[in-house]
Order: C-alpha cells, then sequence, then structure tokens
C-alpha cells in the first residue's frame, strides 16, 4: 500500500492518524473451524420469493392509488393487521403509543417536515450518523500525545508527590482571555483588580491559570499585561485630573487632549482586533507594540505634570519626545506630531504677541497664572500729566520659555512684542497694527518643522510675507510724510482685518485642538477623533500591524534642536526687523528721539559750554549778588548767585534757589534771543522745555544730608538735580535707569565743575603781589599750582574724554539711523540700530561706560573715594589761600602757624596725588577693572579709525597727562 494516497475503507489505517482506532475492530473472533455447518436449513416457501416478482402482473393490483408526487394526503390504513397490533401491545402506556402512532403518520414528502430540527435527544435517520459508533477508546501511552489534560495530570501528580499545592487552578481559556483583554484595557475582571492604594494592577486570584500551561509561565506572561493595565489608569487619570485643575500651565490640557486620542486609538484597535479571536500568544503580540506606546506616554506625563510654568511643560515633551523617536523609530510621526499639539499654545500666544495674527482680547487671561513668559500687571501712572490713569507693564519671564528657544532669541521675541505695543499705541492704523485696515493676503503663522522639505518651505512663504509688508510699511511711511493725505487717516474701524486664525479663547479647554465645534465632544463622539491628523498617523504606523516589522526608516532633517530653531526663525526675524523699523521711524522721525538725547548730553552732561559757564557762575562767582533773605533789602537783579564757598549758612532755601536758577535752562537751550521782542524773549523763556526739563531736589539720606549742610565738603552741592520726564513713546530708549545713570554723572561733573572754579581761585590768589604774607612763601605757590594742574587734568579728561569722546560715537550712530530712515533703508536701518531693544541697552552701555571712565562704577569705590579726598584737601587750603591773599589771616594763640598748616595739607596732598596715580598704574595691567561694552558692534559702526577712546586705555589718557614724567 502507498503512503501517498487516500484509501478511503472502514478497514484500512491511515498512517498519518496513528493514534485514531478504526470503527470497526475485531472484538476476539473465533476460529471458523470452530464453528460448525448445519445442513438442516428448512425450506423457504416458493410463495414468498413469487409474490414479490408478480406483484404487477395481477389486474388488481393497487399502485395507481399511490400519490407518488404527494398531491394528496397519505390516508390511515385501518386494516386487521394494524388492529391487532395495537391489541398486542394494549398493555404498554397508551400516551407512548399515540407518539409511536403520531410518528407514523407523518408525511415524510412534505419540505416543511424535513427543515425542522430532529427533537431533542433523537438522532437523525441518515447515513451520515451511521459510523458514530460509542465505542471506549483507550488511554494514550505517551505523556506528549495527552494534550493539555495531561499536561494537568502531571502538575497535579506532581504537587501531590511533592506535598506543595501550587498547580493552580485551571480556568477555563476563553474567559482568562477576556480578562487579559480587559486587564491590558486597564478594567477590572474576576481575576485582575486595581490596587488604589498601590495604584498598580494585581491578580486577584493567585493561583488561577489556563489548561496546558504552568502557573509560572502565566505569571510571568501577565506580567506585561500587569503594567499595561497600570499605565492606561494613569494615562487615564491624568486626562481626568487635568480639566479640574484651573492652576495648570496650558500646554498641559494639550497634552492631555494628545494623550486621551491616543488611548481612545489604542483602545479601539485592540477590541476591534480582540472580537475576531485570538489565542493567547496573539493577544500578547496584540498588546506588545502598542504597551511601547504607552510607556512613552505614562514616561512624558510623569515628566510634564509638575512643570510650573508653560516653557517647563513644553521643554519636558519636547526632551521625551526626542529620546522616543530615536528609540522607537516607528513612533516618531506620531511623536511629532504630539510635539506640535503641545506647542500650540505657546505658539498662538507667540503669533498674538509679536503680531503674526490679532491679539484676542484673552491675552492676559492666559498669563492670569503667570505660566507664560509674558507678565502683565495693572500699574498707576504716577505722572500726573499723562491721560491715562492705569498702564499695563509688560515684564519678561526667561524661565517660562522652552529649551529650544536661545536666551538670545527669547529676548527679541518678548522686546519685538512690546515694542509692537507702542506701535499700536501710537500709530494704530500702521499695517503691523491690528486695527490696521491693510488686508495682507498672505498670513504667517509658526509652525513645528521636522523635515529640510518643511524648513524651506517655511523659509520661503517668511520671505514672500516680508516682501509684501515692507511694501505696505514704505507706502504707508510715505503717506505720512505727504501733508495732503494726512488728514485721510484711517481711524482703524472702518475696514477692519479680516480674522483668519480665529479666536485662542477656548485655550484652556481640554480638547480645543483643531475643531472648536467638536471640542466639548472629543472623546465622545468617535467621528471627531478619528479626524484627527494624530489619530490617522497612529493608525499608519507600525504600533497595530502585529504582523508587519517596524522600518528603520526616519525623515531626513536637522536634528530636533536645530529644526525646532529653524521652524520658528524665519517668520520671527522677518516680522522683527519690520517691527523694529516701524518703531524706529516712529521715535526719530515721529518724537525725535535724537533731539531729547542731544538734549540730555548738553545739560545732565554739561555738553553745552553756555549752560556750563553760566551755572559755574550762578553758583561759585563771589562777585556775584547774594539771593538770601534779609530784613530791609530787596533781592532780585540780573546778577544773583548762590556764592557757594563764600557763605557761612548752607544750603539755601528753595526760593533761593527759584529766584538763582529760573530761566537758566529755558534762555540756554532757546539760545541768543535778543533779536526779538521783548515779549517774544518772555515768551520762549516761559515756553516748557523737553520732558518738563528744571531743576529740583534730591531725595538724600541723613547720612547724606549732613554733608550737604557744610558749604565747605564736596558733598555741598548733591542735593541739586535736574528733573526730566521723557515722553511714554520715548521711555523705550530713554528709561527710568538710563536716567538715574544721567543724575549720577551730573552730580559727578558738578562736583568737577566747582572745583574748577575754586582752583582758578587759587590763580588769581597766586597773581595778587600786593599780599606782604603770601609773598616768598613757595610752598603755598607750589600748592596752587599743583592743585590747579590736578583739578584741570582731572577735569579735562572727565568733559572731553570720558563723557565727550564716548558720547561722540553714540551720536554718530545715532545719525547713521537716522539717515538710513530717511531714506527707507530698512535692512540699513537694522544694520546699524540691530532692534529697538538693542539700541535702548547700547544707550545705558554708553552711560555705563561713562560712569566707568569717571570713576562712579563699583568696580572704581576706592578710586573714588581717593579723587574726593583730594578734592576734600584742596578745598580745605581754600579759605586758606583766599585769606592769606586778602592779608586777612589771624594768627590764634595756640592755633599752629599758617606755614606749618599749608606744609601738612600740601603733604597730605601730594600722598593722595601719588595714591591715586599709583592706583592708575596698577589698572593698566589688570584685565578684570575695565570695562568692555555689551554692544560693541554698534560702537563700532558709530566711530570711524580715527576717532573714539577705548574704554580699555581710557585711564592712560588720564594718568599720562598727570604724571608725564614720573613727578609723582
Amino acid at each position: 500500500m502507498e503512503l501517498g494516497r487516500d484509501i478511503d475503507g472502514p478497514f484500512v489505517l491511515e498512517v498519518d492518524k496513528l493514534w485514531e482506532p478504526s470503527y470497526f475492530r475485531l472484538q476476539g473472533l473465533q476460529p471458523l473451524d470452530s464453528l460448525p455447518w448445519d445442513d438442516g436449513f428448512p425450506e423457504l416457501a416458493q410463495g414468498v420469493f413469487k409474490t414479490s416478482l408478480d406483484l404487477f402482473a395481477k389486474n388488481n393490483s393497487t399502485i395507481y392509488e399511490l400519490d407518488v408526487f404527494g398531491t394528496d394526503p397519505l390516508e390511515p390504513i385501518e386494516t386487521d393487521t394494524v388492529s391487532s397490533h395495537s391489541a398486542s401491545h394494549a398493555g404498554e402506556d397508551p400516551n407512548k403509543a399515540r407518539e409511536e402512532e403520531k410518528d407514523e403518520a407523518v408525511d415524510i414528502w412534505t419540505l416543511d417536515t424535513n427543515f425542522k430540527p430532529s427533537p431533542e435527544g433523537k438522532p437523525l435517520r441518515s447515513w451520515d450518523t451511521f459510523p458514530e459508533h460509542r465505542i471506549r477508546q483507550t488511554a494514550p501511552i505517551y505523556l506528549s500525545e495527552a494534550g493539555p489534560r495531561g499536561f494537568d495530570a502531571a502538575l497535579a501528580y506532581q504537587a501531590t508527590k511533592t506535598g506543595l499545592e501550587d498547580s493552580g487552578r485551571v480556568a477555563q481559556t476563553d474567559v482568562f482571555l477576556a480578562s487579559l483583554f480587559r486587564l491590558g484595557l486597564g478594567w477590572n475582571s474576576i481575576f485582575f483588580r486595581f490596587n488604589e492604594q498601590k495604584r498598580v494592577f494585581e491578580k486577584d486570584i493567585k493561583d488561577a491559570r489556563i489548561s496546558g500551561i504552568s502557573l509560572t509561565a502565566v505569571d510571568g506572561l501577565i506580567e506585561e499585561f500587569l503594567q499595561c493595565g497600570t499605565r492606561v489608569r494613569a494615562i487615564r487619570r491624568f486626562i481626568l485630573a487635568t480639566p479640574t485643575r484651573v492652576d495648570l500651565p496650558t500646554p498641559l490640557s494639550s497634552l492631555a487632549c494628545a494623550a486621551s486620542i491616543l488611548l481612545h486609538s489604542f483602545e479601539e484597535h485592540v477590541y476591534k482586533c480582540f472580537k475576531q479571536g485570538l489565542s493567547l500568544l496573539k493577544t500578547q503580540m496584540l498588546f506588545r507594540r502598542p504597551a511601547c506606546l504607552l510607556k512613552v506616554l505614562v514616561d512624558i506625563v510623569e515628566s510634564a505634570a509638575n512643570a510650573k510654568t508653560d516653557g517647563a511643560v513644553i521643554s519636558s515633551v519636547f526632551t521625551k519626545c526626542d529620546h522616543y523617536s530615536h528609540e522607537f523609530v516607528w513612533l516618531s510621526g506620531v511623536l511629532h506630531e504630539m510635539m506640535s499639539l503641545v506647542a500650540e499654545s505657546w505658539l498662538s500666544v507667540v503669533e498674538s504677541w509679536i503680531g503674526l495674527r490679532p491679539e484676542p482680547q484673552t491675552l492676559m487671561e492666559l498669563n492670569r497664572n503667570k505660566k507664560g513668559f509674558i507678565n502683565t500687571e495693572e500699574v498707576r501712572d504716577q505722572d500726573a500729566r499723562r491721560i491715562e490713569a492705569k498702564l499695563v507693564d509688560y515684564s519678561f519671564r526667561p524661565e517660562a520659555m522652552p529649551i529650544f528657544v536661545t536666551e538670545g532669541y527669547a529676548q527679541t521675541i518678548f522686546e519685538s512684542g512690546k515694542s509692537l505695543r507702542l506701535l499700536k499705541e501710537f500709530h494704530p492704523d500702521h499695517p503691523l497694527s491690528v486695527k490696521s485696515g491693510a488686508s495682507r493676503a498672505t498670513n504667517m503663522s509658526l509652525e513645528c518643522a521636522f523635515t529640510w522639505k518643511d524648513i524651506d518651505e517655511i523659509q520661503q512663504k517668511a520671505n514672500d510675507y516680508e516682501a509684501q509688508l515692507r511694501a505696505e510699511i514704505l507706502r504707508y511711511d510715505k503717506k505720512r510724510r505727504d501733508p495732503d493725505n494726512l488728514t485721510s487717516k484711517d481711524n482703524g474701524t472702518d475696514n477692519p482685518v479680516p480674522n483668519d486664525f480665529g479666536s485662542i479663547d477656548g485655550a484652556f479647554s481640554l480638547f480645543d485642538i483643531d475643531d472648536k465645534k467638536e471640542a466639548t465632544q472629543l472623546i465622545a463622539n468617535h467621528s471627531s477623533i478619528t479626524k484627527k491628523k494624530l489619530h490617522i498617523l497612529l493608525a499608519e504606523s507600525r504600533c497595530f500591524n502585529i504582523e508587519g516589522i517596524p522600518g528603520n526608516g526616519s525623515p531626513f532633517g536637522p536634528p530636533l534642536e536645530a529644526s525646532v530653531h529653524l521652524s520658528f526663525a524665519p517668520v520671527i526675524s522677518a516680522q522683527t526687523r519690520l517691527i523694529n523699523f516701524s518703531c524706529l521711524h516712529l521715535l526719530f522721525k515721529g518724537h525725535k528721539i535724537k533731539d531729547h538725547l542731544q538734549l540730555q548730553w548738553r545739560f545732565q552732561m554739561l555738553g553745552d559750554g553756555v549752560f556750563s559757564s553760566r551755572l559755574s557762575h550762578v553758583l561759585f562767582d563771589p562777585e556775584m549778588h547774594s539771593g538770601e533773605r534779609k530784613a530791609g533789602v530787596v533781592r532780585g537783579g540780573s546778577s544773583t548767585g548762590l556764592r557757594l564757598g563764600n557763605r557761612d549758612n548752607w544750603p539755601p532755601a528753595s526760593s533761593e534757589l527759584r529766584l538763582v536758577l529760573m530761566g537758566l535752562l529755558s534762555e540756554t537751550y532757546h539760545g541768543d534771543k535778543s533779536h526779538l521782542s521783548h515779549g517774544a524773549r518772555n515768551l520762549a523763556r516761559d515756553k516748557e522745555l523737553p520732558g518738563g526739563l528744571s531743576f529740583a531736589i534730591r531725595e538724600l539720606t541723613g547720612e547724606e544730608l549732613l554733608k550737604c549742610k557744610d558749604p565747605n565738603s564736596i558733598e555741598a552741592l548733591d542735593f541739586l538735580r535736574l528733573q526730566y520726564h521723557p515722553p511714554s513713546v520715548l521711555e523705550a530708549i530713554i528709561t527710568p535707569r538710563s536716567l538715574r545713570r544721567y543724575d549720577n554723572i551730573f552730580r559727578r561733573l558738578l562736583r568737577q565743575l566747582r572745583m574748577l572754579s575754586v582752583t582758578r581761585g587759587l590763580i588769581r590768589d597766586s597773581t595778587d603781589r600786593l599780599n606782604p604774607i603770601d609773598m616768598g612763601r613757595t610752598v603755598t605757590q607750589t600748592f596752587r599750582m599743583e592743585a590747579h594742574h590736578f583739578v584741570q587734568t582731572v577735569s579735562d579728561y572727565s568733559f572731553h574724554i570720558a563723557v565727550g569722546d564716548i558720547w561722540s560715537k553714540f551720536a554718530k550712530t545715532l545719525g547713521k539711523i537716522e539717515r538710513c530712515i530717511d531714506r527707507g533703508d530698512i535692512d540699513g536701518t537694522i544694520t546699524h540700530a540691530k532692534s529697538l531693544h538693542r539700541l535702548r541697552e547700547y544707550h545705558e552701555d554708553v552711560l555705563d561706560q561713562i560712569l566707568f571712565a569717571l570713576f562712579v562704577s563699583k568696580k572704581h569705590a576706592q578710586a573714588r573715594k581717593l579723587l574726593d579726598d583730594i578734592f576734600g584737601t584742596i578745598l580745605t587750603f581754600a579759605p586758606l589761600s583766599k585769606a592769606a591773599a586778602a592779608g586777612t589771616w589771624v594768627q590764634r594763640d595756640g592755633a599752629p602757624s599758617y606755614d606749618r598748616v599749608v606744609r601738612q595739607l600740601f603733604a597730605v596732598f601730594r600722598k593722595q596725588v601719588s595714591g591715586f596715580v599709583r592706583f592708575l598704574r596698577a589698572l593698566d595691567g589688570a584685565k578684570a577693572m575695565r570695562s568692555r561694552g555689551k554692544h560693541q558692534d554698534l560702537a563700532a559702526w558709530g566711530s570711524d579709525d580715527r576717532g573714539g577712546v577705548d574704554t580699555d586705555s581710557v585711564f592712560e589718557h588720564l594718568l599720562l597727562r598727570l604724571d608725564m614724567n614720573g613727578f609723582y
């Protein structure tokens, strides 16, 4: 017999079914020889066979009476034979007899009878059921042939032998698999329960297993399902808890929304696959790759849940997604989309802040919890001249910026937004303003790109947007310069900008990502989730395809840190350039910022020679009339002064100060008005100066006030200051911080001005040859000459080097910026000014360099004190020199002589000057004491090769002038 043939026969045993018994087994038949042959068989009646053959030959045949085609019902046969048969069974159960009669009376030819199911307990009478004999099969010989039941029996036998009941209880396989399925989805079942205290899933029935698998193998297999269910519970708990808290950063809501979409997609796919009926191993493979997704989600959620700011949440999510996009490459598309969703709320705030989209009414609400990088506060304006009672103060929170935004770029974003609000306040009809009537065909938005192709498209769109907006801005500036078009300004309400971006009022909603109409029904509405890009990417990924192999390909693009920056930089840079040019145009041409800065140099820095000369005469000239209030003496006159150094009572009264200093600033500012009439001169004098420039009293501490009361001290004039309030629009450059620096410079230079007046008086004393006391006294004369040389040198250095040269570089930069603005050169303006906040920082940096050169910085506290001591020694010597020159020196009893006092003061002076010179020499090699400007690029553009003094060598000029021949 060939093994490859299919032989149908009840006595043939197939090779591939060796373990199955035959239907017909011989049960020990006896040998045929033992059975005797019986020849005495009875003769059969011939009529038996003859009747069968000759049945249709007779004329009385009843074949025609049979309804062969089933048209008539079969009539009941009531013959004597049937009656006798019924009578023979009269002793049996009548009900049973009736049922048998009923069965016999059924019409077997009707279709309804054939298709009805057979009564329960009665098998169908067909040839198909014929071979089904109930036979007793023998037990398998080998354990491997016994199947799962044999393995269970072996485990039970082993447990009995060892005395340990560790074989486990066998559960139904389908019930156990359903419990595993519920466990993977984070649901409780009869076998697994969630421990609320530990927040983990645990096996409720410890010894439950399925047939054919040991308890140890089952416990190892369900460990993955326990972790999967625990992670699902953690994600679900985060999703449900996020909307109940109002103090959370906004990106956490976006993260919860993304997690809900991924979790819904996971549950949908797993449930759909499990309904098809899977085995244990296929169920395990069904959850294996989604378990990686759940692991990533849990790690991202746990790392971001404790973040306090928007930037911290986004940074945490980006860092984790960047890591897992390399570990699970087949999830990179899903993770990148999640990064975009989490950063969407932050990008919306940035777009509104820098003017890429109309600013919503809820910008302050987005920062009400102080989670964003913009901190908004309402402050009272202390200046009564302004109309607004309340102002909004914006402050920057760099810790709230994401990690992928560099420090300098984050500052640029914040400053651009502040500059834009300045532009909106004073030019509401500007193309960059929200109220502008200009409608741009190209609308830009910020988005995350991760491939070179997407980044290149963003760059091209940014270039087109900037080119179009540049043309609009230049047309607007030209229209404002034209007087004929000034009357046709748009008030900003006739042609509003179409809102193509939509409001972000629902940014705090958990599920407001793309479709605001379906925001509140995102979880409940299945159709809304299936339309989400995140759901589509996850469905198309290798996460749910258990038959496929995860690919190792990744999108061609730069690293994450570079890709995010390259996605935002083109758009933000284009917008900030246009904002800065528009604001600079507003300040230079609309509000004359250059004139206001020149005003500070003329008066605060004593750069105006007429003002400094007149101020010196008013304060120090002893020949001026006194303005003190005296009984019977009328104050006034054109030559009234304070006469510091020639009076005993100090400081002067406020009325005396007003009398002496009245009109000094106004007359100096408006220049020579002698050609005007008397009324015109008075009108020009009474006109308010820019910024309300005027003299005022400085607020001093108790110790400083005591020093001011001594007219012979160097601090005698520290109470006097210049008061200036810049217009609100100019506060972008002239900040309160810079005003404090101007005040310090003025106080320092005022001391220099006083010392110049004192030393000039010493020179006048030395020319008085009529004084017999002073004749022949070389110490006094030497003291006068050296004091004059020292003060003249320091003052010349202060006014011309420390202030003059440093300020001249700044003034040249301002001139270049203004010329570029006049030409409409946007690139040239940005090249020289960089930006509005860079120009402000450069302005403050210039003031810091001047203070550094004047020894007012903290690094030169020792040198400043030594310089003040030298001035104090000269002030102590000045009245002695004047008394000796005037012949009024009187030798008092017990007091040291004039020569001794002068020699002592001169020795102290020489010692102090020598110490100061040594300090200057030490500065030449001390790199730590040098002040380098923070914005040397702006300083270099403002100066040429021949002009300007570097602050590294600024003190060398002073040292060379003081001690050229090494005298000290």
